[in-house]
């Protein structure tokens, strides 16, 4: 209330900002489903998780609260400051972002939704929890979580202003309350996932079997 009070205008870290058509900045790639530790900054080596800019002010002038919402799916989600001194911080909200969406989801909200949202949770549920590549698979562990109503939407796109958006939802602009944009998950085929699986088999063979002991299993199982 009292960045509205000043008439401050609130500008967010540009390492949290989505990326336009044209432009191209140091931006956070990150698939919701798996932990913060996933995060990568685009201009970090591709093996490296974010850490450059975690601490930097998640927004200028720096707030102690502010809230998340998405077209994705209907809750809030509440970011605050973990030290009150310096404001939230980019790692303050990635951090409480992936921990909202690992919570249980809502009776209520599932409940709430229409039959064909309903299916696709479910999907999503089934595929979050398989053996396919790009989901976390069964350590996500049993009951729908928050995640799962993002459906094939788990790619990090960035937070925004949007007042337009804010008017449609809620008839009214409210103060540090910001948008965040969630992206499709690219696509991996069984027939890729298989491919890469025996690549990772005939690597660690070629590198941790004498090349005899394979030619003598090879000619063993032809010969049954």
């Amino acid at each position: 209330m009292l960045v509205k009070a000043v008439g401050a205008k609130l500008q967010m870290n540009p390492l949290l900002l989505p990326l336009g058509d044209e432009e191209h900045h140091p931006h956070l790639q990150w698939n919701m489903l798996f932990s913060t530790a996933h995060c990568h900054r685009s201009t970090d080596a591709s093996h490296r998780s974010w850490s450059n800019g975690r601490q930097e002010p998640a927004t200028f002038p720096r707030v102690i609260e502010l809230r998340l919402v998405s077209r994705v799916f209907p809750s809030i989600i509440d970011i605050r400051a973990t030290n009150r001194a310096i404001g939230i911080t980019c790692g303050d909200l990635i951090e409480q972002l992936s921990d909202h969406l690992q919570r249980r989801l809502r009776k209520e909200d599932y409940e709430g939704a229409s039959g064909l949202r309903r299916r696709a949770i479910r999907d999503a549920y089934q595929h979050n929890r398989s053996r396919s590549m790009g989901v976390p698979g069964g350590q996500l562990g049993d009951g729908l979580k928050a995640l799962d109503w993002l459906g094939t939407q788990t790619m990090f796109g960035g937070i925004e202003q949007n007042e337009q958006y804010l008017l449609e939802r809620f008839n009214v602009v409210m103060p540090c309350v910001l948008e965040l944009i969630c992206v499709e998950r690219p696509l991996v085929g069984d027939d890729e996932e298989d491919r890469r699986q025996m690549r990772r088999r005939s690597r660690h063979m070629s590198t941790s079997r004498p090349s005899s002991r394979v030619d003598d299993y090879a000619s063993s199982s032809s010969r049954e």
